[in-house]
């Protein structure tokens, strides 16, 4: 079984002013804000959806197999953060320009690690609606 403190740290990491362990490095080189949209990034990919209540009911959830990278900028900066952050690769690879799960991961850990993110990970979306007509 897989130790999933890494995906604890990644969890908690805004909530703390410092990182714990794993990724005290990649902060170092990336800068707080980089880090933070990266780490937001990858969490969100991992947020359980489902496309229906009758989807949720049986249990059936509809997350990509992958999450792509869109720009060379991004795909440098989760180089950097998989390279100094090697315990995200018991959980994910990066490959070319996309995120996915370590083909070694099992569906029991896959399953444990999307519960973890899903309970401990607090979703906030910001929506610019314009300023309001006078």
């Amino acid at each position: 079984m897989k130790n999933f403190a890494i995906i604890s740290e990644l969890i908690n990491y805004d909530n703390n002013e410092k990182p714990i362990k794993f990724l005290k490095k990649s902060l170092e080189i990336l800068g707080k804000e980089k880090l933070n949209i990266l780490v937001e990034d990858l969490l969100f990919w991992q947020k359980i959806i489902y496309a229906s209540p009758t989807m949720a009911n049986k249990g059936k959830i509809t997350n990509k197999d992958f999450y792509l990278l869109k720009d060379y900028e991004m795909i440098e900066r989760y180089k950097k953060l998989f390279k100094n952050c090697l315990e995200l690769n018991h959980f994910f690879l990066l490959e070319d320009d996309k995120i996915l799960h370590n083909p070694d991961l099992s569906l029991e850990e896959a399953n444990k690690m999307r519960k973890l993110i899903n309970e401990g990970y607090e979703l906030t979306m910001k929506i610019n609606i314009g300023n309001p007509k006078k």
